[in-house]
């Protein structure tokens, strides 16, 4: 039967409905397969603030000399607290197996204004990374621009550094318009003030004064001169000033383990490209090894702290323990160290 011009239109569009459904069955035929599911949420012990969008984005990252290519996008509006669950579907058709893939998350306020942030690489979609149950910890978008500023303790976001002033180290922990100063043992409230040159602060007795890259302190009186930031100790300093309790790397592949006593584990693996935070359950204590065992639906993680003497392969730094990670099956050697606050 000839169609006549009436009903061209209903059969091309029948036509096109049953093309639409193929494709949308071969996309979700995988099912978990062709999803990628988890939380998004930050370390900051602070609520939302009303009216704010999170997004969570699924990009192919592998010309680094070209722009990031999306392939999934999940919006979130007004979510009230975290951890904001997330749930992206893709098209595993246009998956490639040597191409790299990442996830980056972002929560900015009513007005546009970016709060939170992810920071590194995030891989995802790699033969051995899990696609449910991740999550995905942002920092402040306050502390990421700081932490691409140059060394001085000017930038207006909370950093901290190490002062090396002659045989006495101050750590430095700056926010906009005040620092706090822990040196001999003490800590100080110092507010800026103004100065003709460079940055001031003062406080309760102390003095802390960036002029270039080096720094004056005055504490009861007593000067010290010619400070210089020691940039190989600042992350140390910040661990603790954060309140971590134990921190510990190792090389080849480059990792990171922070270990907060009673809340969680942050592990950094292969360079930065892959990040984890897991509950840290109480260890246990056999033979002067301190062990802790975790196990949740997409990790498996043994770790030992042995306390003797380590020193790094790369840098040579001495350390008090060593350090023996299982993570999946994997594992990796390194050294650490026992943190203490002094706050």
């Amino acid at each position: 039967m000839a169609l006549g011009k009436g009903n061209a239109v209903p059969v091309l569009g029948v036509i096109l409905l049953t093309w639409l459904l193929q494709g949308c069955g071969q996309w979700i035929k995988n099912g978990s397969a062709s999803q990628i599911s988890g939380e998004v949420t930050y370390r900051e012990r602070m609520a939302l603030p009303p009216g704010t969008r999170t997004r969570v984005l699924l990009e192919d990252v592998s010309k680094a000399d070209a722009p990031s290519v999306l392939l999934a996008e999940q919006t979130i509006e007004s979510a009230t607290n975290v951890p904001i669950p997330f749930r992206l579907s893709y098209d595993p058709e246009v998956i490639e197996p040597r191409h790299r893939y990442a996830l980056r998350a972002e929560i900015r306020a009513a007005d546009g204004q970016l709060l939170w942030v992810t920071t590194g690489f995030h891989g995802i979609l790699g033969s051995n990374q899990p696609r449910q149950g991740l999550t995905l910890v942002l920092q402040s978008a306050a502390l990421e621009v700081a932490a691409q500023q140059p060394a001085a303790v000017n930038v207006e976001a909370a950093r901290t550094y190490v002062y090396e002033c002659g045989e006495l180290d101050a750590v430095v922990h700056t926010e906009p318009g005040r620092l706090t100063l822990l040196a001999q043992g003490s800590e100080s409230r110092l507010e800026q003030v103004p100065s003709a040159s460079g940055v001031r602060y003062e406080g309760e007795g102390r003095l802390f004064w960036t002029q270039g890259e080096a720094a004056l302190l005055e504490i009861d009186g007593q000067r010290y001169g010619g400070c210089r930031s020691n940039a190989a100790k600042a992350p140390w300093a910040d661990a603790a000033y954060r309140g971590v309790d134990f921190r510990a790397l190792g090389n080849e592949p480059g990792w990171l383990l922070e270990v907060d006593e009673g809340k969680d584990l942050r592990l950094v693996t292969d360079y930065g490209e892959r990040s984890l935070y897991l509950p840290a359950p109480a260890p246990r204590f056999e033979g002067g090894i301190v062990r802790y065992s975790i196990r949740t639906k997409t990790h498996d993680v043994e770790l030992n702290i042995e306390p003797r003497a380590c020193q790094d392969s790369m840098s040579g730094a001495a350390f008090e323990a060593r350090v023996r990670l299982q993570l999946d099956g994997q594992e990796y050697l390194g050294c650490g160290r026992y943190l203490s606050t002094a706050r």
